[in-house]
């Protein structure tokens, strides 16, 4: 088969979205699959070029040439609306590639809906998270709760904080303008039993139409790590983006309650919006390249990963499981799918740091429960969430729509 990916971000560009393209499609190269992924162009970066057998083609969209648009003009993302610049480009694409099969991924999805039809190729949708229900793409209120009213003005009030109000005011419409039209496309796969759940209620999808298929992860291909890295003796370890919605604030808020000589360490990207500073027993890693995470990983006691916002899924959690480590993350999202309570980690209440505290706190003083915990989600690991065990999943259903 020849699959064209459509996804707002691609490697190197740091997110969720882009590395589990970017993933899924050098496994289907492997498996013996054409992929030619479709991007939104990134400052420095070449329009085209192949990586591991995979073709990348960087498109260029009317709004990515309006830096003032983003709030980090290093990831010039696709607007949720039609550009029309980016649809005549990936028209251009479709008819030079006849690829049998497209599979979109985010907002770019929105480029090709008006027309993608007329070329009689299947469409495939992932959905990952939230973002063809909202705005800010989290379903989270500004009060850190789950909302339960997307498509109403309410969106315009709650994204002014990340979008300033026309911004706000453009995300919302172009959000809701597009609902309908998500009725071109012939299949959708959620990650995770939220995403299936939330997206089929609030876009009015058929459950038959919503295949569920979890990310996953391949340790093998990261096995060899360039030099050591220095890292604390006895630590604790958080991975994800250095912000408040994924729980940092609370997490060191949490840890400061707790009188322990074990380290805290915070590995991630920058948030534009805020800074946090090593302090004696905190070390922050800031944009760290993926040896350091990856050996944070294998060497820390456990892994702490507690969202604020409802995660799709939450691979850092199935990354920390393939190194043998248990998990404490929130119960909230696609990682209550991951994280078996008090079988692989511990579940907590998103926003509470008393009770993530108490969480720390017994898996500190209980070495033997970390150990079982990670053996079993090790073992978890292996069974759901390896290449072997998903990407055949995703053909089966491509055949299915051919």
């Amino acid at each position: 088969m020849k699959i064209m990916m459509l996804s707002n971000f691609y490697p190197p560009i740091v997110g969720g979205m882009g590395k589990y393209v970017q993933s899924l499609s050098r496994e289907l190269v492997r498996r013996g699959h054409e992929v030619i992924v479709c991007t939104t162009a990134q400052q420095d970066l070449p329009q085209y070029e192949e990586e591991d057998g995979v073709q990348i083609l960087r498109i260029q969209g009317f709004f990515q040439r309006i830096p003032f648009l983003f709030k980090d003009p290093a990831k010039r993302y696709h607007p949720p609306t039609y550009d029309r610049s980016i649809a005549k480009q990936l028209r251009r694409a479709i008819k030079e590639q006849r690829p049998t099969i497209i599979h979109a991924h985010g907002w770019m999805l929105y480029s090709i809906l008006p027309w993608g039809r007329d070329f009689n190729i299947p469409l495939l949708v992932t959905l990952l998270d939230c973002e063809f229900i909202c705005p800010k793409q989290s379903l989270v209120r500004n009060t850190n709760s789950l909302c339960d009213e997307p498509f109403t003005k309410k969106c315009i009030s709650c994204g002014r904080d990340s979008y300033a109000v026309v911004k706000a005011l453009a995300a919302y419409y172009g959000v809701r303008t597009n609902k309908k039209k998500l009725q071109l496309v012939d299949k959708f796969i959620a990650i995770s039993s939220f995403t299936k759940q939330i997206n089929t209620k609030h876009l009015g999808l058929n459950e038959n139409d919503v295949a569920m298929i979890p990310v996953f992860y391949d340790p093998d291909i990261e096995k060899h790590w360039e030099e050591p890295v220095d890292l604390p003796r006895d630590f604790i370890l958080f991975v994800g983006a250095l912000a408040p919605y994924k729980g940092v604030n609370v997490l060191i808020e949490a840890f400061q309650k707790m009188d322990t000589k074990t380290k805290l360490v915070l590995i991630g990207a920058t948030h534009p919006d805020y800074h946090y500073r090593s302090t004696g027993n905190i070390t922050v890693i800031e944009n760290a390249p993926r040896n350091v995470v990856m050996q944070a990983m294998s060497r820390c006691r456990f892994a702490v990963f507690p969202s604020i916002w409802a995660e799709g899924f939450g691979i850092v959690a199935i990354e920390a499981m393939s190194q043998g480590k248990a998990v404490i993350a929130s119960d909230i999202g696609g990682l209550k799918d991951v994280v078996v309570d008090q079988k692989t980690g511990i579940l907590v209440p998103p926003n509470d740091s008393n009770k993530l505290a108490d969480a720390i706190s017994h898996l500190l003083e209980n070495q033997e429960t970390v150990s079982e915990m990670g053996t079993r989600g090790y073992e978890r690991f292996m069974q759901h969430y390896t290449p072997d065990a998903v990407v055949p999943r995703v053909i089966e259903v491509y055949e299915s729509m051919i």
